[in-house]
């Protein structure tokens, strides 16, 4: 009697393995980075800077992958396997800049990536961080740490602006879809210490 004791909770243990192998795998969710360009923002210059042509986005490993990827401890990412981004970040990211330059009105001409007009300047953007923090002992957060680069091409190569910014905000809910909704936020702050920046740009 004492060793059928011994194996009820492990038998009940089994059954209850046993009945979980049928259910369905929990869905897989689609996101996209959406920036935030209402709002007063930053100080804009006081006209608009030449036309810009937006390079494609360059995304570091492992963030150009469509998973998100999550920061677990000190050294340990991994990449949530029910999450991913709708479309290859580096698209979502190109877009993203370009359509948030256009809204804001910065230049006269924001030029897409394969445009055949003509522009004096050209912007590189390469995202090097963009990571979910969910490391234990602290709040959840998402992080980005973005390079601008803005090129003259009316002078061979002269870089005019070449700044680094990192944002983090705090994840206001549970869930991936707060996590990226933090992801936004936080990258829409990158931008506005862009905007920032070209305002300081002689004319």
């Amino acid at each position: 009697m004492t060793a059928l004791r011994a194996w009820l909770p492990a038998f009940a243990a089994l059954l209850a393995a046993c009945a979980g192998i049928g259910d369905p795998p929990a869905p897989r969710r689609s996101f996209l980075i959406q920036l935030d360009a209402g709002g007063a923002g930053a100080a804009a210059p006081r006209k608009p800077l030449a036309a810009v042509y937006v390079a494609p986005v360059l995304v570091s490993a492992p963030y150009s992958d469509r998973n998100l990827v999550v920061r677990q401890s000190d050294l340990g990412f991994e990449t949530d396997p029910y999450a991913e981004f709708a479309a290859n970040p580096a698209s979502m990211w190109s877009d993203a800049v370009r359509d948030w330059l256009q809204t804001r009105g910065l230049f006269e001409r924001v030029l897409p990536a394969g445009s055949g007009a003509q522009a004096d300047l050209r912007l590189e953007t390469g995202v090097l961080e963009a990571v979910v923090d969910r490391r234990a002992g602290q709040p959840p957060a998402s992080r980005v740490t973005i390079r601008f680069v803005l090129v003259s091409d009316r002078a061979p190569d002269q870089v005019l602006l070449d700044r680094t910014f990192t944002h983090a905000e705090p994840v206001r809910g549970s869930g991936a879809e707060h996590e990226v909704a933090a992801l936004s936020l936080a990258a829409s702050d990158a931008l506005r210490d862009l905007e920032s920046a070209l305002a300081l740009l002689p004319e």
